[in-house]
């Protein structure tokens, strides 16, 4: 018979599953409505344009976002029996709920990292191929690598127990401790860096031109730059005020939302660079064009 702490218990992880699945199913709206609205104009400009670097990681973000993320609506909408184990409560790795976490949180981690390295191949066009450029965001992007793998490493280490039947009657355990929050956050704190270089390069680049390109494609990268880092700004920051301040019901109802928003606005940055009409602005150097036109992604 259940006990009033073990009832207890059920009703805060009905709560936190419930405020999670009402962000998750708009997130994954979002993800999905964005996908079949801008499929034809995949189809246009990166179906039929030959191999580079920028269209393999635009292809990876794009459908890895869009498949990946299945196991997560399991995760999130699914009430799944734990295996069985009597009356002994269920190891940490045994659980499949805790696997699927994992798998999420590494998703995420992989999400933005190929987010990262498209926001460093359209930075490295901004600054004509500088070398310079690429070794800073490489540093940072390693460091923010290493910090996100201590994150979820850690995270995993801190054994959460709940009773075995739990899954039964909310699905999978969402709630977050204070200090599993304190490393998540950690975790996109360093994101946020990474993309807060991106900003102020870009604000740089966009500073020197002043009005002079101000009808140019080098002008639509600035503008389009601008736009992603100030809706993604917000995403990061309530990402890590939530890790840190929220209670644990309420401790990461964001992550997924800004994972997707992340990868669709990311998409659109990419589709919007190869609009056919770009090619008809003026432009400062020939490396802008490398986010329209294909680089070879290998020596031929």
């Amino acid at each position: 018979m259940m006990g009033d702490v073990e009832a207890a218990q059920i009703r805060i992880i009905a709560e936190s599953n419930h405020v999670n699945r009402v962000f998750a199913a708009i997130a994954f709206g979002i993800l999905w409505y964005d996908f079949v609205l801008t499929l034809p104009l995949e189809v246009e400009r990166y179906w039929k344009g030959g191999r580079s670097w920028a269209s393999v990681f635009f292809f990876l973000n794009r459908y890895m976002s869009v498949l990946s993320h299945i196991p997560v609506v399991v995760e999130f909408f699914l009430a799944m029996p734990e295996p069985a184990a009597g009356r002994h409560r269920v190891t940490y790795d045994d659980r499949r709920c805790r696997k699927l976490q994992l798998y999420h949180q590494i998703l995420a981690a992989l999400t933005q990292c190929i987010v990262g390295v498209l926001l460093m191949l359209r930075t490295y066009a901004l600054y004509n191929r500088s070398r310079k450029v690429v070794y800073l965001l490489t540093s940072i992007c390693t460091l923010g690598g290493a910090v996100s793998v201590w994150a979820i490493v850690s995270v995993r280490g801190l054994h959460v127990s709940s009773f075995q039947d739990v899954a039964i009657y909310t699905g999978c355990d969402l709630t977050l401790t204070e200090k599993q929050g304190y490393y998540l956050a950690a975790a996109w704190s360093s994101i946020l860096v990474f993309d807060a270089t991106i900003f102020v390069l870009t604000l740089v680049q966009a500073l020197r031109v002043g009005r002079t390109w101000s009808h140019s494609l080098f002008y639509v990268m600035l503008r389009d730059g601008t736009i992603y880092f100030g809706m993604l700004v917000i995403c990061y920051l309530s990402n890590i005020l939530t890790y840190i301040l929220a209670e644990p019901v309420y401790k990461g109802v964001s992550t997924t939302m800004t994972n997707v928003i992340s990868s669709t606005l990311i998409t659109r940055l990419m589709l919007n660079i190869r609009d056919p009409k770009l090619l008809e602005l003026p432009h400062r150097w020939p490396s802008e064009l490398m986010d329209i036109h294909d680089i070879p992604s290998s020596d031929e």
